[in-house]
Formats: C-alpha cells, sequence, structure tokens
C-alpha cells in the first residue's frame, strides 16, 4: 500500500517550527490571556487555511480586523492579572464573542467588497477619461474640420 501523505517542503516544516515555538513561546509567557488569544481569533486561522495567496491578502485583512476585536479584552484580562477566572468571565459574555467574531466578520466583508469598490472607482475614472478626450475630439473637429475624423464613404 502506497503512502498518500501530502508532500511537506521546507518552507512549510519551516512554518511549522516556528508556529510550534510561537506557541509555546505564548502559552509560557501569555498563559490565559494566550488560550483567549487562540479562542478569539479562530476566524483568522481559518482564513489563514482557506488562503492560497502567496502573500495572504485575505488573511491579513481579515487577522488584523480580528485583532482589533480580540485585543481590547486581552488587556482587560491582562490588567485582571490573567487569571482562569478572567478569561471565564469574558469566554461567558456574549458581547465579548460578538465583538471579537463581528470584527473578523468585517474584515471578511472588506475582502469581498473591496473588488466591488475597486472596479466603481476604476469604471468612474475611466469614463472621466473618455469624457476628456471626447471633449479634446470635438475640439479638434471645430478646429480642423470633419476631414480629422478619417471617415471613408
Amino acid at each position: 500500500m502506497e503512502n498518500k501523505a501530502p508532500h511537506v517542503t521546507g518552507k512549510s516544516k519551516k512554518k511549522l517550527v516556528v508556529l510550534v515555538v510561537l506557541s509555546i513561546l505564548g502559552s509560557v509567557l501569555l498563559k490565559m490571556n494566550f488560550i483567549f488569544f487562540s479562542v478569539g481569533m479562530l476566524p483568522a486561522m481559518v482564513a489563514y487555511i482557506v488562503d492560497h495567496d502567496k502573500n495572504k491578502y485575505i488573511f491579513s485583512t481579515v487577522a488584523a480586523l480580528n485583532f482589533a476585536g480580540v485585543f481590547p479584552y486581552m488587556v482587560d484580562i491582562f490588567m485582571q492579572g490573567g487569571t482562569f477566572i478572567a478569561v471565564r468571565d469574558k469566554l461567558s459574555d456574549m458581547m465579548v464573542w460578538l465583538v471579537m467574531y463581528a470584527s473578523a466578520a468585517l474584515g471578511w466583508g472588506v475582502v469581498f467588497a473591496s473588488p466591488i469598490i475597486a472596479a466603481a472607482v476604476l469604471e468612474g475614472i475611466y469614463a472621466g477619461r473618455i469624457l476628456h478626450m471626447e471633449n479634446l475630439q470635438k475640439k479638434a473637429i471645430e478646429e480642423w474640420g470633419e476631414e480629422i475624423m478619417g471617415h471613408k464613404e
């Protein structure tokens, strides 16, 4: 029977090692804050998995907004001593979940809305350029006459 495991490249191994080291450091240094961070940043982790682009633009956008929703609560937990009780209290509050995950959803909204907004902006720019060229064409016709249009009859 042949082994069908996915091929792991050297780059993937390095990323895995970095992730494991950061996780260990985070759990040792931040203790309970790291658990809260891990739970709060789940949408960003999903974005990382589904983003197959080399530059990970989707992940960057979702993670930034997701972190913006998680960070204030992490600071609050840290100020309370980073205890299990502080994390439990935050994770039992539905408003905390709403803020953390709604901020990630806002990140996904930005990801999906950006191409539409960019298309609308470019359409406006190109419409302005076309209008400018048509005005130049009218001025040239007024100055030189219809024969510059190159109509063949």
